[in-house]
């Protein structure tokens, strides 16, 4: 076995990222203590003449792959375009890790998740703990489900896994897995359904390994009738074709379709005060 190998990290922009918190992204993955690594950024559209900039200009690192296209087609679309790119191109990476544009990676993220995929032979997908910053909504530790079986019995009520912080195997990809396009901002639950749909094995560290951006929002976005309706039509339909069908999970489904058509400040109020039933 490998005890370096190659993992490709994928990240979207577009044109509301804040140049500065863009910047700090970048910079926590080029800061990893993991040196095999590969970096791919596609431009979600156009996006301001000071990112553009700034993204020409590290791509001079030879280890950064810049990509984009003038029109927004949405994360979704963007990442898939990046698994293709690295599926076609780097036949040489083992693993594939996501990043967004505003958070922050710890320097040792890459190499905790490399050796947890090490130790874990049965294991498709990793992700970690986080820790939430940029609001007084934040949680100094966003605890994660470690356990295969306890990351799928939640996975119908709550988001068993922090999106930024997933690291997928190859294999993942290589068997025709991409993210769902025909959602509403919720590509990543979609995800997680279709591979445990088809038997992927699921982990998480319990150890915050990135610090996750919270303000008002990234609550918005969590909000809104056709988001809502997206997740619930999802949550429903895997409830039955996971197995997972019970009165509970059914109650907890429509709760969730209750909370994200709440009005914004009792949502925040809740995020701030209630995180731990909210999870």
């Amino acid at each position: 076995m490998n005890i370096h190998p190659h993992v490709a990290i994928i990240m979207s922009v577009y044109v509301n990222d804040n140049l500065e918190q863009l910047k700090l992204a970048v910079d926590s993955i080029l800061g990893q203590d993991y040196q095999s690594l590969r970096f791919f950024i596609y431009k979600d559209g156009l996006i301001s003449e000071e990112a553009t900039n700034y993204l020409n200009e590290v791509s001079e690192n030879t280890n950064i792959f810049l990509f984009g296209n003038r029109v927004n087609f949405g994360l979704a679309n963007s990442l898939n375009y990046l698994i293709d790119v690295v599926l076609r191109d780097m036949p040489q990476v083992e693993f594939i890790a996501r990043m967004d544009s505003d958070d922050i990676s710890h320097s040792n993220r890459i190499s905790k998740q490399v050796k947890y995929f090490q130790k874990s032979p049965l294991v498709s997908v990793c992700g970690t703990a986080c820790r939430e910053f940029g609001s007084d909504a934040a949680n100094e530790f966003n605890q994660v489900h470690q356990k295969h079986d306890d990351i799928l019995k939640l996975s119908i009520s709550k988001c068993p896994m922090i999106h930024p912080t997933v690291m997928f195997r190859k294999s993942v990809f290589t068997r025709g897995f991409r993210y769902p396009t025909e959602t509403r901002f919720t590509e990543d639950v979609a995800l997680w359904f279709e591979l445990l749909s088809a038997g992927l094995v699921f982990g998480n560290i319990d150890e915050p390994l990135l610090d996750y951006r919270l303000t008002d929002d990234t609550i918005r976005r969590r909000l809104g009738f056709r988001k809502a309706i997206s997740e619930f039509t999802l949550r429903i339909r895997f409830m039955f074709k996971l197995g997972q069908f019970s009165p509970k999970n059914t109650v907890l489904v429509f709760a969730r379709l209750v909370f994200h058509l709440l009005p914004f400040k009792l949502v925040r109020y809740l995020y701030k005060n209630s995180r731990e039933a909210l999870k």
